[in-house]
């Protein structure tokens, strides 16, 4: 077993607190030797927390958290955050099953303010809770750890420019990586690239320095007084920061955010100055970790891995994961029709598009994380006579819901939606699960859905929708895995609009499958069958438009009819398909086999759908006291 000679002292920050100033970068060490020794054998979020270790040393030991309030935004580099609070003996279970959760949480701990998996809401909550405070008269410090893609986003800008003008003490640290989990993209991203490496500032310094060491006798002196007045220096030459102070902020930075000791003195200073404040530090992603500082994309989140060599278990040769078939697929199109368009918020890598953009530059638009931006763009394209297909997360679609229903729906814009990570999700937790699409989707007036059930499905319908322009569609899909040796990328299958799949036939039950689900029909199928209860399944491969003719002739076929949706109860399929059955029909009806509509935790999916007692023995067990009457 490892020992880690201070932070095996540190279970709590008031132990941190106890420690000498000087003690600190060996902390660092200890905490980041712990992730390493860790993270290696359970895999988790590794290049975003080990290049954090220095800056939430630094925090807790200048803040005394938790009185003072501590806010970061996404929070999957909160590991080190989570090992200084109380969880390090727990962090081997992180984003397991009812172990620690893969970002903040505030049912682990009152050190987490906020559970935050989605970007740019950290300065919006430190602002209120700034506010909260004042109106209050309380008197605590808040801060907001913000990274370079995140403060890029609308409601990041929005944020700075209400606190910028109503102006309460608070602090901004902008954690500057040069990357999200892809590398940055935008404007505000080159921004930042030339407060850090100015030609001009960077000559200036040069030739400034130089001539202060040629000064008789007291040159050398006056240089490393130089040193000391950079910061000053830097506003004379290029004044850095000027978009945040022209925001209302005063800005600091940016400085080395691995030196602890320069960190918390910058901290300390801070909290003697009043108003708004941003503070710039400079991270490397998997710093202290040669693998991941060499490729912290790759290292963004590890599945556990050998720590000498930094190799991980080599993946089955024989699957693909469904987002890469996208992405294969998107260029087997591209490379037939140069009108197509592949637009993602800031996700090249989770969406599998990253051989998409080498080989298609010109057609791939990363717009950031700008996920209301990224639908009204794509909407816009089409009017241009593009064929844009909008590849993004379902967690990450619902922050586009007003551009879904104004900029594409009501105007009928043939949007080509591809939504990933459709239904459970697994580790991320609550904040990723994707149980809402479906809902939302078919309550917008004139959007068309297909829901596969296989990764050649998937292939099928991206052929049909680029030339489909009749309504905008969307795909949804797990994260799930494709078997080559089966799939056919070259000869697709024909899909027809609003056609569902008769997959066996019965006469007691039919279940009407949703997607993934349908492996489940069929087990629960053919348990039934095992005691004398004949199913019929309908894979609902068309949403919408469904298929009514197939659907009704077997509704009236059997006795009772029941849904299969990997969705919320609430929020997914039911209230559209009950809507369109017709009333004579709906008595039939025994129930919907969904999720609940509550948070749904992190764990792998199965573990979840026993939990929810969605597995094909536990669903059967559920409907037998029906069918046996």
């Amino acid at each position: 077993m490892p020992s880690y000679p201070y932070l095996d002292k540190i279970n709590f920050p008031e132990d941190l607190r106890n420690l000498k100033e000087t003690d600190l970068p060996a902390v660092c060490q200890d905490v980041r030797e712990y992730i390493i020794d860790t993270l290696s054998d359970v895999g988790g979020h590794f290049a975003s927390n080990l290049g954090v270790v220095e800056l939430t040393v630094a925090l807790h030991y200048v803040f005394q958290t938790p009185k003072d309030k501590i806010i970061w935004d996404v929070g999957h580099q909160t590991y080190p955050h989570k090992i200084l609070t109380g969880r390090k003996k727990e962090l081997p279970t992180v984003r397991k099953w009812l172990g620690l959760s893969g970002f903040p949480k505030r049912e682990e701990s009152e050190y987490d303010l906020y559970n935050t998996g989605h970007a740019g809401t950290s300065i919006s909550q430190a602002l209120g809770e700034a506010c909260a405070r004042d109106l209050m008269g309380e008197n605590y410090k808040v801060a907001a750890v913000i990274g370079d893609a995140s403060i890029a986003t609308g409601m990041a800008l929005e944020a700075m420019n209400h606190g910028g003008h109503i102006k309460p003490n608070m602090l901004v640290i902008l954690n500057d990586n040069y990357m999200s989990i892809s590398k940055n993209v935008g404007s505000i991203s080159n921004y930042l690239n030339r407060i850090i490496s100015s030609q001009v500032y960077n000559r200036g310094k040069t030739a400034f320095y130089g001539f202060l060491k040629w000064i008789p006798l007291i040159g050398p002196a006056l240089q490393a007084l130089a040193h000391n007045m950079e910061t000053s220096f830097k506003h004379f030459m290029m004044r850095p920061g000027g978009l945040f102070e022209d925001l209302g902020f005063t800005y600091f930075g940016p400085i080395d955010g691995h030196d602890v000791n320069r960190v918390v003195q910058m901290l300390q200073n801070l909290s003697k100055i009043q108003g708004p404040i941003l503070l710039h530090v400079l991270t490397q992603k998997g710093k202290g970790y040669k693998p991941a500082e060499a490729d912290p994309i790759k290292y963004h989140g590890v599945t556990p891995f050998n720590k000498e060599s930094g190799k991980m278990a080599s993946a089955d040769a024989n699957k693909i994961g469904l987002s890469k078939i996208v992405g294969k697929t998107l260029i087997d199109l591209t490379n037939k029709d140069k009108r197509i368009a592949v637009i993602t918020p800031a996700m090249i890598e989770g969406s599998g598009l990253r051989d998409y953009q080498e080989t298609y530059p010109n057609h791939t638009f990363d717009v950031g994380i700008a996920e209301q931006h990224s639908v009204a763009f794509a909407g816009a394209m089409t009017n241009g006579g593009a064929i844009p297909f909008m590849c993004i997360y379902s967690t990450f679609l619902t922050r586009a819901m007003d551009q879904l229903v104004e900029d594409v729906s009501l105007m009928n814009l043939p949007v080509r939606f591809v939504i990933d990570r459709a239904g459970i999700v697994g580790p991320d937790g609550e904040t990723h699960q994707g149980l809402s699409d479906l809902g939302y989707l078919a309550g917008l007036p004139n959007m068309d859905i297909i829901v596969p059930s296989s990764a050649q499905d998937i292939i099928d319908s991206l052929h049909f929708m680029k030339d489909y322009t009749e309504h905008p569609i969307a795909i949804r899909f797990p994260k799930d895995n494709g078997d080559l040796r089966e799939l056919k990328f070259e000869a697709p299958n024909q899909v027809k609009k609003g056609k569902a799949r008769l997959v066996s036939e019965g006469k007691d039950l039919l279940i009407l499958s949703l997607g993934f689900m349908l492996p489940i029909a069929k087990q629960v199928a053919e348990i039934l069958q095992s005691k004398g209860i004949t199913t019929t399944v309908i894979d609902l491969f068309w949403l919408r438009p469904y298929d009514s003719e197939l659907v009704h002739k077997c509704i009236k076929a059997t006795k009772q009819f029941v849904i299969l949706d990997e969705s919320y109860l609430h929020a997914g399929a039911s209230g559209y398909l009950l809507n369109e059955i017709p009333n004579h029909l709906i008595g039939k009806f025994l129930k919907t086999f969904a999720l609940p509509l509550e948070p749904i935790h992190h764990g792998e999916r199965n573990q979840i759908l026993e939990h929810y007692r969605l597995t094909a023995s536990q669903i059967v067990d559920d409907l037998l006291p029906s069918l046996q009457k």
